[in-house]
């Protein structure tokens, strides 16, 4: 790229801002598509369950499943015979389907269509809404069949350690859902008989085929490849992500088809006998509901690549529980309990499909209102269950204790973010002045244009180790520009910038002062602990009020410590950052509409976390 070309890239003309606004018009377009399709997605999921429970297909599961399995195959059929018949009707494409038919992937796609005959046979021994809630942890688990079978593409979502504890928090929230059709919390196996066991155990393992569904993907994709390989001249005609998407709906297809001979086999076999309406609701749910939701869930994927588009998908137990109340299909225990695992579940599972979009400081937040949340709320029932409860303090001067420790810990954290804010700006301030210095360098070919990827990840670096490979490596670009003898002034401009760099880098060495942090954490866990653990003699609307804030507060002061801890990575975005089309270093500015939409998404979550608590307190002070 010559050098008036990074010119007008960074100064683009009104043509090139017009294009650039044009583009930006068609993202948030197909953003709003993919929207729509996930919404329809979710409709269509949801209401499976609730017609597992209309049609009695606890009953005769796997007859039940036939006609379910069926309808979406027959269905998704009938949708590719009216969008892709040029390509996957084609002569030559099929005889390729059935040379690629028997593939290891396309086995277990068939297996995955068990998954609601073992949701259909749970329902016989727990209530269906419970069955829902654990069923819809399958994208969870999803996650980490995906990473595996596509570990060496890179296009997937890694497995981190934060997805991990994520994970596990969503086995508590699965404890609680299923602790509500018992009534007896941790204890749900055993305490009414043996049948409320047996029904977990069947629906964890609809859970687990469920997951299989990235087999569905896989041989999708490996399809795909065959085709531009052997068919290239079908294949040319059409959109490669257009045939892609064809190929995935096309193994969902078959796998369909080829389960529901299955399922007959084994219905029979066991002696099953299902009425026609309930074969026929199956056919037509699965048709209609299941197969629609299949398809326009893989549009959605293939309309955008935003996280949080994706992530509606996991609101679907969510709207299933709203379809079952609404249908009178809800009798369990302890409802609430019900919406204490179920509210974890959900947001788990957006938090870790929220991950390259929310920063962990919400993340923690998310996760403490949650957590100070149940424990407000069952303060009692827990509390009880310790041996040592004269201990606990009555909170007869609780507002003055709150108040002292709260005092405390604001001061200690306004001193700290103030000097780390200014800290961070300096530094901002510098970096950008330094690469700015290094751009006008490289362009004036004195310093190999390498120095400034190494910069940009200098500027990214998360770990000491990271900053000292990036530092190494730009610190070896200055010794090559010195050793090819510059003039004077360009000599002089190189010391300063290595000057600058130096001193960027010492700041960013020193991390965060370990002893203040300890104090931070010790007085905000006083106020927490006063918080949580005092007893005041409140009822009525002060006590629902006090309970509330008492939450909410201590999830705040989490929120606050963590945010002390990673304030660098909460800063809005980096200074420096790459454009991947282009050879464009300049400032990068995020589409508004994308951050709109993640930020709206953020808030959304917690405040459904919180109005989930409100009402449960509600219904807790004030019955």
């Amino acid at each position: 790229m010559t050098f008036h070309d990074e010119v007008s890239t960074l100064f683009p003309s009104p043509r090139n801002k017009k294009n650039m606004a044009i583009q930006r018009a068609g993202t948030y377009r197909q953003n709003t598509q993919a929207t729509g399709y996930m919404l329809a997605a979710v409709a269509g999921y949801s209401v499976v369950p609730l017609i597992v429970a209309l049609s009695n297909g606890a009953e005769s599961p796997f007859l039940f499943n036939t006609g379910l399995t069926f309808g979406v195959g027959v269905g998704q059929a009938i949708f590719l015979g009216i969008v892709f018949r040029n390509v996957l009707f084609h002569p030559s494409v099929l005889r390729l389907v059935r040379r690629n038919i028997f593939r290891y992937s396309m086995l277990l796609t068939v297996i995955h269509r068990f998954d609601y005959g073992l949701f259909a046979l749970a329902t016989r021994f727990i209530d269906v809404s419970v069955a829902s809630v654990i069923f819809e942890t399958w994208p969870i688990v999803s996650l980490f069949v995906t990473a595996y079978l596509f570990r060496h593409e890179g296009r997937y979502q890694k497995i981190t350690l934060g997805m991990v504890l994520l994970l596990a928090l969503a086995f508590i929230g699965f404890f609680f859902v299923a602790s509500s059709e018992t009534g007896v919390l941790l204890n749900f196996i055993g305490v009414g008989s043996l049948e409320t066991g047996v029904g977990v155990i069947l629906v964890i393992l609809a859970v687990v085929i469920a997951s299989f569904v990235a087999f569905t993907f896989r041989w999708g994709e490996d399809f795909n490849n065959v085709l531009c390989q052997e068919a290239k001249e079908v294949i040319d005609k059409e959109n490669s992500s257009v045939v892609l998407i064809s190929c995935v709906i096309l193994a969902s297809c078959i796998g369909a088809l080829i389960s529901s001979v299955f399922n007959l086999v084994i219905g029979v076999g066991i002696g099953e006998s299902i009425s026609t309406n309930s074969v026929v609701a199956a056919v037509i749910g699965g048709a209609l509901a299941y197969g629609t939701a299949n398809i326009t869930y893989r549009v959605a994927i293939a309309f955008t690549s935003n996280l949080g588009i994706s992530a509606m998908l996991y609101a679907t137990p969510l709207v299933a529980l709203f379809w079952l109340f609404i249908f009178s299909q809800v009798n369990v225990a302890r409802l609430d309990y019900l919406i204490i695992g179920a509210t974890a579940i959900i947001v788990i599972n957006l938090l870790i499909n929220f991950e390259a979009e929310i920063r962990f400081g919400f993340k923690a937040l998310v996760l403490a209102l949650w957590a100070f949340g149940t424990f407000v709320y069952l303060r009692d029932d827990l509390l009880n269950l310790l041996p040592f409860e004269t201990w606990l303090w009555p909170g007869d001067t609780y507002p003055e204790a709150l108040g002292l420790s709260a005092t405390i810990f604001i001061l200690l954290l306004s001193f700290r973010v103030a000097r780390m804010s200014e800290r961070t700006q300096d530094e901002d301030n510098r970096i950008l002045e330094l690469f700015q210095s290094l751009d006008l360098l490289v362009r004036r070919n004195v310093i190999d244009r390498a120095v400034r990827d190494h910069l940009i990840k200098l500027d990214d670096a998360r770990t000491p180790a990271d900053l000292q490979r990036a530092y190494n490596k730009a610190k070896l670009c200055f010794a090559e520009a010195v050793a090819v003898g510059p003039d004077a002034r360009n000599l002089a401009r190189l010391g300063a910038a290595e000057t600058q760099l130096n001193i960027i880098v010492h700041s960013r060495q020193q991390g965060i002062e370990l002893g203040e942090l300890f104090a931070l954490i010790i007085f905000g866990g006083s106020t927490i602990l006063i918080g949580i653990l005092s007893r005041p003699p409140l009822t009525g609307w002060i006590g629902f009020l006090v309970e509330i804030l008492a939450a909410l507060f201590s999830a705040v002061i989490v929120f606050l410590i963590i945010n002390v801890w990673d304030l660098h990575r909460e800063r809005a975005d980096l200074i420096l950052k790459k454009r991947e089309e282009s050879n464009d270093y300049g400032l990068i500015f995020s589409n508004p509409r994308s951050r709109r939409f993640e930020r709206s998404m953020s808030v959304i979550i917690g405040l459904a976390i919180i109005f989930a608590y409100a009402a449960l307190l509600w219904q807790k002070w004030l019955p």
